[in-house]
């Protein structure tokens, strides 16, 4: 699939088997070990799951003990003296702290203190960056058996139920983890971890209290390795899911489990192709996954559930069903992600103006008291336009994107204040001519939505390629 610029919030795409994360940088003063036995120390480490901050520098007691985590990594075990600790977060390089928390540690424990939240100012009070510290005894687990914590470090994302099961069985009455809120961990901190025996095993997530156990994240079957101890941190995601999970072993590298399943949508934006079918099959099989009949311009689909993986796509004309127009073969849908397909350009265009089917990374994690609209110019007749925001008498009030060509999409979701805006385009570094309309088109946004606007449809509809195709218009869809 062709692939655009990606989303600001990256997709893991990660799962097991483990893929290794870089190695931490750790002040050779301090040795990092898995248990310690001297009653005057304890141990530490640094897990960093803030999406948004940038690689950090943490300081123990004064000094800087780890350099340059980035996120989604986990440090070994730091050996350091137990009893009251300071603990300081700063962006690597700086001497400022974006987060500073003291502590009393236990001799002989193993801490974690997961650096979770936003590190936007915009963000809630109750969702800026903090640490939560995890306690766990140290014990060892039972021959056979796995040791696994479970912490909601995902701002933004509603308390949740957990189910731990075998792969491929029904959801049971109860979850194995009920109401796990934003910074809540299970077991609590200072007791023992919950233990299972070391085996595969499907973890699926679903809102709390949700009595049609809609799962909003599916791990597909993953191993949990017999006597592991590990911390399991649920972080935001920008795919399917509202989460990944950031797994931390004990004397281990972290890794991520993305949701095993991918969400695609699909969108005729080709503006002079008449009603389409469309059919996805798991690839080089019969295998249909995803029929589409009679779809017509500017119709988009919802999202459907794939698993993750490799499949094909034909578009045939609704009214000659046997012979495709477009072909796609071998396109990967990455687990945990979520992917626009559009067929867009023009019946008998060439060059970039060519019917194609083009693919979309989108990012759907809401913003809390924002809303994310991303802009796609899927004009294929129009010149690279700047999106303004319309004021008083039609003026330019503001500009939101500049310079953006076909088949193009934002490089990043513009984040923008709840309310009513006036949108338009014009050429770009001009005032006029303002599309689609001399007024513009009125969008309402809320804090929390996510959107994708597209301009689709042909400037000049009576001559050249796009003649009697349809006119220049938006289209706005809802990616939440």
């Amino acid at each position: 699939m062709k692939h655009t610029e990606r989303a600001r919030v990256r997709p893991s795409g990660r799962s097991f088997p483990w893929q290794w994360l870089l190695a931490l940088t750790v002040v050779p003063l301090l040795v990092g070990c898995h248990h310690s036995s001297d009653s005057s120390t304890t141990e530490l480490r640094a897990i960093h799951a803030s999406a948004d901050a940038p690689n950090v520098d943490i300081v123990v007691n004064g000094s800087t003990v780890l350099t340059n985590v980035p996120y989604e990594t986990a440090s070994a075990f730091l050996s350091i003296p137990s009893g009251t600790t300071s603990i300081a977060v700063n962006p690597t390089g700086s001497s400022t702290s974006v987060l500073n928390t003291s502590a009393s540690l236990q001799a002989n424990h193993q801490y974690s203190a997961i650096v979770v939240g936003s590190a936007a100012a915009s963000a809630p009070s109750d969702q800026q960056l903090q640490a939560i510290l995890v306690d766990d005894p140290g014990n060892t687990p039972a021959t056979g058996n796995v040791k696994v914590r479970v912490v909601h470090g995902a701002p933004g994302v509603p308390a949740v139920d957990v189910y731990v099961t075998a792969p491929g069985v029904a959801l049971p009455d109860a979850p194995t983890i009920a109401g796990l809120a934003y910074t809540a961990m299970a077991p609590a901190s200072g007791t023992s971890a919950l233990e299972v025996p070391g085996g595969s095993y499907e973890i699926r997530i679903t809102v709390a209290g949700d009595q049609t156990k809609a799962v909003v994240f599916d791990s597909g079957t993953v191993p949990l390795p017999a006597n592991g101890d590990l911390l399991v941190t649920a972080v935001p995601a920008s795919g399917i899911a509202p989460v990944n999970l950031l797994v931390a072993p004990a004397g281990g590298s972290a890794a991520v489990i993305a949701d095993a399943r991918a969400a695609v949508r699909i969108g005729h934006l080709s503006p002079n192709v008449p009603a389409v079918d469309v059919s996805v099959n798991v690839a080089q099989s019969a295998s249909s996954v995803l029929t589409l009949p009679n779809v017509a311009f500017p119709t988009v689909s919802g999202y459907s559930v794939l698993p993750g993986g490799s499949y094909d796509a034909s578009v045939a004309l609704a009214s000659n069903p046997g012979t495709p127009v477009l072909t796609l073969n071998g396109a990967t849908l990455p687990s945990g992600s979520s992917t626009s397909v559009f067929a867009i350009g023009l019946l008998g265009g060439t060059g970039a103006q060519a019917l194609q089917l083009a693919a979309y990374t989108d990012d759907r994690v809401p913003m809390q008291g924002m809303a994310k609209v991303r802009v796609i110019h899927l004009a294929p007749d129009a010149p690279a336009v700047d999106v303004v925001v319309l004021g008083t008498g039609g003026a330019i009030a503001e500009t939101l994107v500049s310079n953006l060509s076909y088949p193009n999409a934002t490089s990043s979701d513009l984040q923008v204040p709840p309310g009513s805006y006036t949108l338009a385009v014009v050429p770009t570094g001009m005032m006029s001519p303002v599309l689609p309309t001399a007024a513009g088109v009125t969008v309402t946004l809320q804090g929390g939505q996510v959107l994708t606007i597209a301009a689709v449809g042909c400037l000049n509809i009576s001559s050249g390629p796009c003649a009697n195709g349809a006119p220049f218009s938006f289209k706005v869809l809802s990616d939440n």
